[in-house]
């Protein structure tokens, strides 16, 4: 049996004295993973340096909705910080909160609008915080299609009607110690009904310690008292309320399970090697099939996480059979956008170079400075030879309604990443798909013509 913890905040100065035995309690009570939020962007080297301690932690940063009234914070900090936070796994904790106001109303909500455009723009999903303002967060999270990224509503303490809203729209809910308390007998009701699939366990330590530590600090051993309450209340076992909520948390945050070995991380395709780098995405366009069957030739693309530097150069080594020299190319490309791990990209064309790689692609939206907000293209020199990126329609607007980018300016900021990265990279290539709506193949090519690059016309529905 292992047990999850999914939002904790160990990085609190509460656990300074103690964390090494803190954790080791959670490994006796059999806790498998942990999720620390940091919730002020200041704390990302510490969050980096917090998560290195356990294998089983990780982390997710943002801004909490408390702190929002302190400093002005852009979709670029919220993306810097996630970078020097490390590998994380969501953004936030994000939301709003009008009970206590420590933060001005139209700051909070400005936040949360932030928060879920930049989740959505890095393919993270939220943790969002509500309290004293249900009508606020779903219509904001309506307005602003947080579906799109996903997101789990913590420490769920909310209506009803509130929940069977999240669970209509695949939000999860996370309960914790409060579900034990003696006063929650509507919340236990609520979490009776929640569908398995959609149920998350939490401490939110060092706060809301469950029955029968009520009144100490917090821990994230203590989510087993939780994890109790919410089987006797379903009428399920202790063991079936641990798995249902670990899968759920692998789910939600694309946390592979520790035996898991049959994701596709590098596959050929005539005499190219692909890689398959993330799930993430800026688009969400509409003739994608990532959004319903992430298949390309025979393979699965889906990912439950970001894979590492080495889980990708172990994938190369097998597929090529230590020989890469054999491929013509070397894609970057796979479901997701590659860029939006630009330093694993780097890291992994460099070494692939090294190796003998003959030439190194990538596939792209062309967003990487717009998700930066800088110019990453000289990074491209002397390892990136060639670079395919969807221009995908002749103007914005037909742009917009085919691709829905998550950030404003997009096609904009696409074409300038044509002129900056052609200084850069050898070859450099716009692509447009023939049979979409309204898209004008030859004011495309006459596009890429005027910006002097190459073109290509790709067929809707055909893949590779």
């Amino acid at each position: 049996m292992i047990l999850t913890d999914s939002h904790a905040h160990l990085d609190f100065p509460d656990y300074d004295h103690d964390l090494p035995e803190v954790l080791e309690r959670a490994e006796q009570a059999q806790i498998g993973f942990i999720n620390t939020i940091a919730t002020r962007l200041g704390q990302a080297a510490y969050l980096r340096q917090l998560t290195a301690r356990w294998s089983g932690m990780v982390g997710s940063i943002g801004v909490h909705p408390h702190y929002t009234s302190e400093a002005p914070v852009t979709e670029a900090d919220l993306t810097a910080a996630c970078r020097q936070a490390g590998p994380i796994v969501a953004l936030g904790e994000t939301g709003l909160d009008f009970h206590y106001q420590f933060s001005d109303r139209q700051h909070q909500i400005d936040s949360f609008r932030l928060h879920i455009r930049t989740a959505q723009a890095l393919g993270l999903p939220l943790i969002v915080h509500s309290r004293e303002a249900e009508a606020e967060t779903m219509a904001i999270m309506e307005q602003e299609q947080a579906w799109r990224c996903g997101a789990v509503l913590h420490c769920f303490t909310a209506s009803d009607a509130m929940a069977r809203w999240a669970v209509e729209r695949g939000f999860y809910l996370s309960f914790s110690g409060v579900v034990t308390f003696k006063t929650a007998d509507t919340l236990r009701q609520t979490a009776a009904w929640i569908p398995s699939d959609r149920l998350l366990i939490e401490t939110d330590c060092p706060y809301l310690s469950p029955i029968p530590h009520r009144g100490k600090r917090n821990e994230p051993a203590y989510v087993v008292h939780t994890a109790a309450v919410l089987a006797e209340v379903r009428h399920q076992d202790l063991t079936t309320i641990a798995d249902c909520t670990t899968s759920n948390f692998q789910q939600l945050f694309r946390i592979a399970p520790a035996s898991s070995s049959s994701e596709t991380l590098a596959y050929t395709i005539g005499d190219g090697l692909y890689l398959n780098v993330t799930h993430g995405c800026t688009l969400h366009c509409q003739f994608c099939p990532k959004w319903t069957a992430p298949i390309v030739h025979h393979y699965d693309l889906s990912l439950r996480r970001n894979p590492s530097v080495q889980q990708l150069l172990t994938a190369i080594e097998q597929v090529s059979e230590g020989d890469i020299s054999r491929y013509h190319e070397i894609v970057f490309c796979g479901y997701g956008e590659s860029t939006l791990r630009l330093n694993v990209l780097l890291e992994v064309a460099a070494e692939v170079k090294r190796r003998g790689g003959r030439r190194v692609r990538i596939n792209t939206d062309g967003l990487a400075n717009r998700v930066y907000g800088r110019d990453v293209t000289p990074q491209f020199r002397g390892l990136i030879d060639a670079i395919s990126i969807s221009l995908n329609a002749q103007d914005e607007e037909t742009y917009n309604r085919h691709c829905q980018p998550a950030l404003s300016g997009s096609y904009a900021a696409m074409l300038a990443f044509v002129e900056a990265v052609r200084q850069h990279v050898p070859e450099v290539t716009l692509t447009a798909i023939r049979g979409l709506p309204g898209v004008d193949i030859d004011a495309c090519r006459r596009i890429a013509d005027t910006l002097g690059v190459h073109f290509r016309m790709r067929i809707l529905h055909q893949l590779g």
